[in-house]
C-alpha cells in the first residue's frame, strides 16, 4: 500500500497546481500581451520620441474607437520629430480574441464612412496585412499572436517602416 503524503506536502502540491492553473488560464493573456510594452526604439532611423504604455495606452485606444475593447495591454509610440510614424499595439487575452477584433475592424472600415481608403490586403508570412491610405499617411494593421498592430506612417518612409514592423511583430 502506497504511503500517504504528509498534509504539508499535499497543501504545497495543491498550491502549486492552483498557481499553475491560474498562470495558464488566468494570466496567459496578460503575459501574451506583455509584448505591447516593447515598442521598437526606432523605426526607419527615426527615434521613438514619445510613448504611452499600459492603462494610459488602453484608454487612448478606447477613446480613438469610441468603445470598450477587452484589452489586457496597450502601447502607443510616436517616431520622428513631427510624428512621422505612429504605432499602436493592443494586447488581448488570446489569439482568437485578437483575430475577432481584427475582423471587426476590417468589416467596420469597409462598411462605414471613415477617413481611411482600403488599398488592399496581402498575405505576408501566413497572415493577412490590411493596407489603407488616409489623413496624409499610409496605414497597415494586422494580428501578431494576441496583439493587433496598427501603423500610421508618412508615405516617403512607408515601405521600409512596414517591413520593420512586420519583423518586429511576427
Amino acid at each position: 500500500m502506497p504511503k500517504r503524503l504528509p498534509p504539508g506536502a499535499m497543501i504545497a502540491f495543491g498550491v502549486i497546481l492552483v498557481i499553475s492553473a491560474l498562470f495558464y488560464l488566468g494570466f496567459k493573456g496578460i503575459i501574451a500581451g506583455s509584448d505591447a510594452s516593447n515598442l521598437p526604439k526606432s523605426l526607419t532611423d527615426l527615434p521613438l520620441t514619445a510613448a504611452t504604455y499600459g492603462s494610459e495606452a488602453v484608454q487612448e485606444i478606447t477613446r480613438l474607437h469610441g468603445k470598450e475593447f477587452p484589452l489586457v495591454s496597450g502601447a502607443m509610440g510616436m517616431y520622428g520629430s513631427s510624428d512621422q510614424a505612429t504605432l499602436w499595439v493592443a494586447g488581448f487575452a488570446d489569439d482568437p480574441t485578437a483575430a475577432q477584433i481584427l475582423r471587426a475592424m476590417h468589416e467596420k472600415i469597409a462598411s462605414v464612412d471613415t477617413p481611411f481608403t482600403p488599398t488592399g490586403e496581402e498575405q505576408i508570412t501566413g497572415r493577412t496585412v490590411y493596407l489603407l491610405n488616409g489623413m496624409g499617411q499610409k496605414h497597415i494593421y494586422f494580428q501578431s499572436s494576441s496583439l493587433v498592430i496598427w501603423l500610421a506612417v508618412n508615405p516617403e518612409i512607408a515601405e521600409k517602416a512596414i517591413q520593420q514592423i512586420l519583423k518586429a511583430y511576427p
